[in-house]
């Protein structure tokens, strides 16, 4: 077996590499001679760890599958400093990889009790932002602006690794530990990505709005800085993220809707004059002019400008307006307006 070092100092580390590569956290990616863990091996572990901003890549190399073993015990003895790992693909690969592996060998891998972050199922969360083509790493390092000196794939470099192993060819090893560099030092970089996953569960805060020529616009603020603008058309509106700012503009109503009240039962309906009245005052009326009031009948009408909610949005108790009593369509008025609201229909609009 053969451990390479090298390090380098992070450049311009943020909030999101604090969050999810600390002092404390494990990166590593595997490389194995197929896909088949009971029927292939794993001669290659790149690792990478942090202290302060230097970065240390460490590769273990095995020259045969004799010393898979010797490299998978390495791993389990670097593995035991670090209750993280950081991995791409690597709670569905790389670690049942490994788990199988040692499995052959009655090696015990204390793999599955570490906290696990697997960079590729997180970024898929942030589908609703992204929609990237794909969600390989290749696919985001192209979209953070990344590029690689690395021309492979890990298919293609298992017959170069063969030939290295039989003839210990130094221009195939080279090509070897180069993939497997790049994709290791290729996570640490796109970790920026977990910044749009990261966005939809993070607080918004309310900067400001205004509402003119028919449209509501409004400003919300983030504690992080997106590595890359997000711009968003949805059928009530658009939203553009760019830093750490989030503008958004909403079309506006104008004209006459109703709001529906709740206690209906407390209420008479006169037939010929379409309006309700409290059956405290109505039960002196004639009864052919009057019926108990239905749902439908209990509305106010309101005019003004409006602003249409996403469906199902929770609104609390903010009164809500609609053309009719059975559409599904409902608005509140620009008067109920408050910053609470905004920020939530903002989250909505990133969600969904």
């Amino acid at each position: 077996m053969e451990i390479i070092n090298n390090s380098y100092k992070l450049e311009n580390p943020n909030r999101v590499y604090d969050i999810y590569f600390d002092e404390n956290t494990l990166f590593f990616d595997i490389e194995c001679t197929g896909l088949s863990p009971r029927k292939s091996y794993i001669y290659l572990i790149g690792y990478a760890t942090r202290v302060g901003d230097t970065i240390t890549i460490t590769q273990l190399l095995a020259s045969n599958e004799s010393e898979e073993l010797e490299i998978l015990q390495e791993f389990e003895t670097i593995m035991e400093k670090y209750p993280k790992l950081l991995g791409f693909n690597s709670t569905r690969f790389d670690e049942s990889f490994i788990v199988e592996r040692c499995r052959k060998y009655k090696l015990n891998t204390k793999i599955k009790s570490k906290s696990h972050t697997d960079m590729y199922l997180m970024t898929t969360k942030a589908r609703c932002l992204l929609d990237l083509p794909n969600y390989k790493q290749k696919t985001i390092e192209e979209f953070l602006g990344l590029h690689r000196d690395d021309k492979y794939n890990g298919g293609e470099l298992i017959p170069v690794y063969m030939h290295y192993s039989l003839t210990g060819d130094t221009t195939s090893k080279e090509l070897i530990l180069l993939h497997n560099y790049e994709d290791v030092k290729g996570m640490i970089y796109i970790t920026d990505i977990l910044s749009y996953p990261e966005l939809l569960n993070t607080d918004l805060r309310y900067i400001s709005h205004e509402i003119n020529d028919g449209k509501l616009r409004f400003e919300v603020e983030i504690g992080f800085e997106l590595p890359n603008p997000i711009n968003k058309q949805r059928e009530y509106g658009l939203y553009i993220i760019k830093n750490n700012r989030i503008y958004v503009t909403l079309n506006l109503f104008k004209g006459e809707l109703y709001t529906f009240l709740p206690d209906y039962k407390n209420y008479y309906y006169l037939i010929n004059e379409d309006i309700i009245i409290p059956k405290s005052i109505g039960e002196s009326m004639d009864k052919e002019c009057r019926r108990p009031a239905k749902r439908a009948d209990c509305k106010v009408k309101k005019e003004g400008q409006f602003l249409a909610l996403p469906e199902k949005i929770d609104i609390g108790t903010t009164r809500i307006f609609k053309p009719t009593y059975e559409s599904k369509e409902t608005y509140i008025d620009i008067l109920d307006l408050t910053p609470p609201l905004l920020v939530k229909v903002c989250r909505y609009m990133l969600k969904h």
